[in-house]
């Protein structure tokens, strides 16, 4: 028989144990460029057929399939501000010239001025859901009826 203070002790190693070790993401846990542009695509799809709220409502549930491990879609309307973010829903009514990376890349700017309907990658930084750290990050953007879709994939060094 085990004694009480010997499992409390084992529980307090493990438990320390867990919070020592670092969280790791390997490749499957990360989206890649190609499911990036296909959620981007899966997402003006719907608003085409379903019309903007229905549209940015589903964007921002994470139920319907446009949250997928570290990839989301966010998107940007015509007043240069986010209205629908599927990673970060508090973000809704963020001006894009307010989003600047900690490197002074004004990526919001980016967003709205360079993308074009053939679609664009834009990098940056943002912090990475999967870690909680800033990590460098690519964008797939597509201008579609005055809005800016995209989602971005994550490049961890290493």
């Amino acid at each position: 028989m085990i004694k009480k203070p010997l499992i409390g002790s084992l529980a307090a190693f493990a438990l320390v144990l867990g919070l020592l070790t670092p969280v790791v993401s390997t490749a499957a846990d990360r989206g890649t460029a190609a499911e990036a542009k296909a959620l981007v695509a899966k997402a003006i799809a719907l608003y085409d057929r379903e019309g903007r709220e229905k549209a940015f409502a589903a964007i921002q549930d994470p139920k319907q399939g446009f949250v997928d491990r570290d990839l989301y879609v966010f998107v940007f309307g015509p007043k240069r501000t986010i209205v629908a973010h599927g990673g970060n829903s508090a973000l809704v009514g963020t001006a894009a010239d307010t989003l600047v990376d900690e490197d002074g890349v004004h990526f919001g700017n980016k967003f709205m001025d360079e993308t074009t309907a053939t679609g664009k990658w834009i990098d940056y930084k943002w912090k990475d859901p999967a870690t909680g750290k800033v990590l460098a990050k690519s964008s797939w953007v597509v201008r579609h009826d005055g809005y800016v879709f995209g989602a971005g994939i994550y490049k961890p060094k290493g």
